[in-house]
């Protein structure tokens, strides 16, 4: 069973039916399996349900929610427990932990606001990130900021329509309710006893920090994993509602993350990017001396990507075993009116770093069981290419 679409909002998620399919071909016989982007999971989810360990990293403190509770269970009468004693706490006459966000009345009624920062206050006294079933609480929490948003509720991206103001303005959203509305459904879904067998560690990392060591993480013979696209999805700008929430919850800074996110169009773009990598980006990708000069912003995106992908791309590679897998899922991008092949040029960058490549499918979107809303879009995908890579030996190289 999987969580419903409506629900789960992450972005450019990979669908199950892929998912089972890549572990199925590449990885039924693996050690254990990677996903240096894991997301909310598909991957992760595959592999540990056919039986084998894995690993996650990703930079979104919300990827880590999505995985532990789809992976490794919870139970559904203590986290019901949980979430009500969460709620009750939250509702005694306690200071309130405020939202550090000057635009947060904008998007929230004051009194739904109240309530969120009620609950933040009562997270310093109910524990809740040291458990299964605290997972699945906070998971329901960060599910139900959108729902109790102004924002569409249709919309991939949060953002007031004149629909939404026509059919939010006014209402009142309560948060407490609706979070035991979601962890009712998330208990139907995947509560159960606790998956103690699941052989599962994740990573809050930014995996393009060619300086950021992962020996936590060991070795593995296969990663499986589809990374994030070029100025197709503004991850920060997906879950910026989320994450205002969230912050002082779980252990991290928003002003960590805004400019962090692969594709990211936010901040200096450059500013770490070399002169090298500059050419080699030019050298990849000759379009880009057009769109250099039409969209230099634009250009400037394409460049840190390519800056770092190469660098997760190095760090991937320490994490896997000799002769072992890669599989990247990837597709084509439009940029500024520019059509950017990304999976030709990922495929430059990885067979320059020894892997070689063995197998190689197209997956159409419109193929899919479920294609996504965003089928039509213009700057995004019709389909995604399946590339699968072995490790050549480094002494070879």
């Amino acid at each position: 069973m999987k969580l419903a679409n409506k629900l789960d909002r992450y972005p450019a998620k990979m669908v199950s039916k892929l998912a089972n399919r890549l572990v199925q071909r590449y990885a039924s016989k693996a050690d254990s399996v990677l996903d240096p982007f894991c997301g909310s999971g598909a991957i992760l989810v595959a592999a540990s349900q056919a039986g084998l360990p894995v690993a996650g990293i990703d930079l979104n403190p919300i990827s880590k929610l999505f995985c532990r509770v789809k992976i490794r269970g919870f139970d559904p009468c203590r986290a019901l427990k949980l979430g009500r004693a969460w709620i009750a706490e939250a509702q005694k006459p306690i200071k309130p932990l405020p939202v550090d966000w000057d635009r947060k009345d904008y998007w929230f009624t004051q009194g739904t606001l109240r309530k969120f920062e009620q609950l933040r206050a009562a997270s310093k006294i109910i524990p809740l990130r040291d458990s299964p079933e605290g997972s699945a609480v906070l998971l329901s929490y960060v599910l139900a900021v959108r729902l109790c948003s102004r924002a569409d509720q249709h919309s991939p991206k949060p953002f007031i329509s004149q629909q939404a103001r026509h059919s939010r303005t006014g209402r009142h959203f309560d948060p407490n309710r609706i979070i035991i509305e979601l962890l009712t459904q998330l208990s139907t879904l995947y509560g159960s006893d606790r998956n103690e067998n699941a052989r599962f560690r994740f990573v809050y990392a930014d995996v393009c920090n060619p300086h950021r060591q992962f020996d936590d993480l060991g070795k593995h013979s296969h990663a499986i994993t589809s990374p994030p696209y070029i100025n197709a999805q503004d991850y920060f700008r997906n879950f910026k509602l989320e994450l205002h929430m969230l912050e002082d919850i779980l252990p991290f800074k928003v002003s960590n993350l805004r400019e962090r996110f692969v594709g990211t169009e936010r901040g200096r773009l450059l500013e770490r990017v070399s002169h090298e990598s500059i050419e080699r980006g030019f050298a990849l990708i000759p379009e880009l001396e057009r769109l250099v000069i039409s969209a230099p912003r634009l250009c400037a995106v394409v460049h840190r990507y390519l800056y770092d992908m190469s660098n997760a791309f190095d760090v991937i590679k320490q994490t896997l075993k000799h002769r072992a897998c890669l599989v990247i899922v990837c597709g084509d991008n439009l940029v500024g009116g520019v059509r950017i092949r990304t999976w030709k040029v990922l495929h430059t960058i990885l067979e320059e770093k020894g892997f070689i490549l063995f197998d190689r499918f197209s997956d159409r979107i419109s193929d899919r069981l479920l294609p996504p809303v965003r089928l039509g879009h213009k700057g995004l995908i019709k389909e995604e290419i399946v590339s699968a890579y072995r490790l050549d030996n480094p002494k070879r190289r």
